[in-house]
């Protein structure tokens, strides 16, 4: 039971002898009690749930761009397009009133025109890209 007790106590010791040492080595201003000075709060960011009134919110409107692949259909050969596009793992959207099959959104104009490509050569399907704004 006593030789248990010696290893732990020596493996204590060791474990916070770097601490120790460094402390006595070292006197420089960088201690740790010095680094709690130097911690800043935003104030904004504490008043979470303060309520302004509704003249005091300015709104920032960002548009984004982004772009769409549209596939023409008639009713013919609906059924075949819609079958190539859903096994091959697209989402579509379909527009039964501008006969428009649409994939996407897609942020970037060169993910858009890689998957046009595909759609072209791969399977063989017309498309055209358009671009809308919101």
């Amino acid at each position: 039971m006593q030789f248990r007790f010696v290893i732990i106590l020596l493996l204590i010791v060791y474990i916070f002898s770097g601490y120790v040492y460094e402390n006595t080595i070292t006197t420089s201003p960088n201690h740790s009690m010095n680094l709690q000075k130097e911690i800043y709060i935003d104030e904004s960011e504490v008043q979470v749930f303060k309520r302004n009134s509704v003249n005091d919110i300015s709104v920032v409107e960002k548009k984004i761009k982004v772009w769409m692949i549209e596939v023409k259909y008639d009713d013919n050969n609906l059924d075949n397009i819609r079958n190539k596009l859903i096994s091959n793992g697209y989402k579509l959207k379909n527009d039964k009133l501008n006969t428009i099959i649409s994939i996407g959104p897609f942020t970037a104009l060169s993910h858009a025109k890689q998957e046009s490509d595909k759609l072209n050569k791969i399977l063989g399907i017309d498309n055209k890209i358009s671009s809308f704004i919101f």
